[in-house]
């Protein structure tokens, strides 16, 4: 057989290997209409006899396989256990094909987000910077993880000053780093950081998650500035507040901050605790900001 011939035969097993691929799944899915799609990828072999079973189509498969992903993470509830089949569904993509960032990105965004698996996260996105050397939001998404679940600042701080090295970094990340080295656990620190994931996160459930969680940083922020305009009304006035209203002034605020998710700070005169009507407890990670 020729050269041409032989190509010629490969080339068309190759396609008739990746619309075999694309109807079984489809029986999968005709025949377990029940099963939550999630669960499906546990058919998925390993990511290495996957890649030797493909004959070079690895990138096709990993297509095909991601388009599957993100209709599973579409769903409306992300169990623990959901978790761990997003987990080994982006393990096997980018065993497929390595150099696949979007995967790595959003893969560790929802294991975050729309599931709380932070180690899992973590080993997905360490393995995207060993085949993506270069790429800055693999270790600014490490950071973040660091630094909202983790709870670990000084770790956050070195991958965020790692990504601020990186071709094509924004200018921002260094300042982020430098902050984060020196004054981690402060509410305005967690809103700029959120406010910088919301903007650059395309998913809808996932910019919905983080948008939740920018409104709670914001309501300890507002929170904390309206203790220390209570304790700067007491050295004042030497009496408390009897109404928030009260902080309006010279010396204390220029304007009561707005609750963000749509109600009211409250005030209790006797104990001279303030809370928000649509929160039930206080966020405890963000410690009282140091003084100036």
């Amino acid at each position: 057989m020729s050269l041409a011939a032989r190509m010629s035969a490969l080339g068309a097993t190759g396609l008739l290997l990746v619309v075999g691929l694309h109807l079984l799944q489809v029986r999968i899915d005709a025949q377990r209409a029940v099963t939550p799609k999630l669960q499906r990828f546990m058919y998925l072999p390993q990511g290495e006899y996957l890649r030797g079973a493909v004959l070079g189509y690895e990138q096709v498969v990993a297509d095909l396989l991601w388009i599957q992903a993100i209709q599973a993470m579409g769903e409306r509830k992300v169990t623990e256990e959901a978790g761990h089949w997003i987990y080994r569904a982006l393990d096997v993509i980018t065993t497929l094909d390595p150099k696949f960032v979007r995967v790595y990105e959003a893969g560790g965004i929802a294991l975050v987000t729309l599931v709380v698996l932070a180690e899992e996260s973590n080993r997905i996105l360490e393995k995207g910077m060993k085949y993506n050397p270069d790429v800055w939001t693999l270790p600014y998404l490490l950071g973040f993880n660091y630094y909202f679940e983790l709870h670990d600042d000084a770790k956050a701080a070195d991958y965020i000053a790692r990504a601020s090295r990186l071709p094509g970094a924004p200018e921002y990340l260094a300042r982020l780093a430098t902050r984060l080295y020196v004054s981690a656990r402060e509410p305005q620190v967690a809103i700029d950081f959120l406010a910088r994931m919301y903007e650059q996160t395309s998913d809808e459930n996932i910019k919905h998650v983080l948008e939740q969680r920018l409104k709670e940083v914001v309501v300890e922020r507002d929170l904390q500035l309206l203790d220390e305009a209570i304790s700067r009304y007491r050295k004042l006035h030497k009496r408390v507040p009897e109404r928030l209203e009260d902080l309006v002034g010279p010396g204390l605020l220029r304007a009561l901050p707005r609750e963000p998710f749509g109600g009211h700070y409250l005030y209790d005169p006797q104990t001279q605790a303030v809370r928000s009507s649509e929160m039930k407890e206080r966020l405890q990670v963000y410690g009282k900001r140091r003084a100036q």
